[in-house]
C-alpha cells in the first residue's frame, strides 16, 4: 500500500507541499487498542483530560515503556474536541481492566483506534511540531479519477509520552491523516 497509494501534488494539502523537508508517505491502517477519554471542552481542559487518563492508566498497571499517547481529532473546529488515548500493551492485559477500574474516570473507555486507513504519515523534522496547518485548504477537485484519495477525518497526533508527563510542550512524534476515496460532486 505504501507505494500503491499516491496523491497527485495538487491533491495534497498545502502544508505537505510547502517543503521537501516535510516527508509524507501513505501507510496502511494499524489498529491500536487504547484507553480513551474525550476532551469535551476547549483548550483550558486539555491538560486535565490528559492527567485524568494518565492517572487511570497508571492506577490500572497498564503503563509500559511501549505505551503510545495519541490525540484523535475529528474535525477542524476550534473547540479542541478530541479523544486522548493511551495504548494498552495487549488484549490479554486489557481483559483484566474491570468496569470498576474504568469508573474511576467518568467517560473512560476501551476502544480500537487507527483501524481504518490508509493514512498519510508524517514524522516531524527539527523545528516543526507535526501538526497540519489548521487553515490548510482541502484538495481541489480538478479532474480526479475514481481511485483518487483525499485527506479526511479523523487525524491522529502521536506524542513521545503522555502530555501529562511532558515537562513543557509535548513533542509530537508522528501525525497521521486519514485518506478517503474522492467522491466527485454530481451536477
Amino acid at each position: 500500500m505504501q507505494n500503491a497509494t499516491l496523491l497527485r501534488s495538487h491533491d495534497r494539502p498545502m502544508e505537505q507541499q510547502a517543503s521537501s523537508a516535510h516527508h509524507w508517505t501513505a501507510v496502511r491502517a494499524h489498529p491500536l487498542l487504547v484507553l480513551s477519554l474525550r476532551n469535551p471542552a476547549g483548550a483550558d481542559t486539555w491538560k486535565d483530560t490528559w492527567r485524568s487518563l494518565t492517572a487511570l492508566v497508571f492506577s490500572c498497571g497498564l503503563a509500559t515503556r511501549e505505551t503510545k499517547a495519541l490525540e484523535v481529532h475529528y474535525d477542524a473546529g476550534t473547540s479542541r474536541r478530541f479523544d486522548a488515548c493511551l495504548s494498552i500493551p495487549s488484549s490479554r492485559i486489557a481483559a483484566e481492566v474491570t468496569a470498576d477500574d474504568l469508573a474511576q474516570v467518568p467517560g473512560a473507555r476501551m476502544e480500537t483506534v487507527m483501524g481504518h486507513g490508509p493514512f498519510l504519515h508524517h514524522r516531524p523534522t527539527a523545528g516543526h511540531d507535526g501538526r497540519p496547518a489548521p487553515t490548510a485548504p482541502q484538495p481541489s477537485a480538478g479532474a480526479p479519477h475514481s481511485t483518487s484519495l483525499v485527506p479526511a477525518w479523523p487525524r491522529y497526533h502521536v506524542y513521545a509520552c503522555s502530555p501529562a508527563l511532558a515537562e513543557e510542550t509535548p513533542v509530537i512524534t508522528d501525525t497521521y491523516i486519514t485518506l478517503a476515496a474522492f467522491a466527485p460532486v454530481r451536477p
